[in-house]
């Protein structure tokens, strides 16, 4: 089920860029706020696509109207993580397309 016409944008990390993340934030002592993430925004419709292509299947999402008020809703997120990389040398190592394959790799 995708909100809108799916088209909203989010910035997909893999978990294990995540806990490199966090483990560097713990060793390095780090207060604050740091943004972990990748630095590049994928359409919800997107992801959809690219895990039917992973899995060889042609599930269609049904799209539903947002329930969450215009004025609120994000439509867009993209992290910069220059604060954390500058601070800790982090940097993410899992580029999307190898994140879903990764995902998808337990349903083949």
């Amino acid at each position: 089920m995708l909100y809108g016409d799916g088209s909203h944008t989010r910035d997909f990390t893999h978990v294990s860029d995540i806990v490199r993340g966090l483990e560097a934030a713990a060793d390095n002592r780090l207060t604050g706020i740091y943004n972990l993430g990748t630095g590049e925004s994928h359409a919800a419709n997107t992801v959809v696509e690219m895990l039917n292509d992973e899995l060889n299947t042609e599930i269609e999402p049904e799209h539903v109207e947002n329930p969450i008020d215009e004025d609120m809703f994000v439509h867009d997120t993209m992290a910069d993580a220059t604060k954390m990389t500058a601070a800790t040398g982090w940097e993410p190592q899992i580029e999307f397309e190898e994140g879903i394959r990764r995902v998808c790799a337990q349903y083949q």
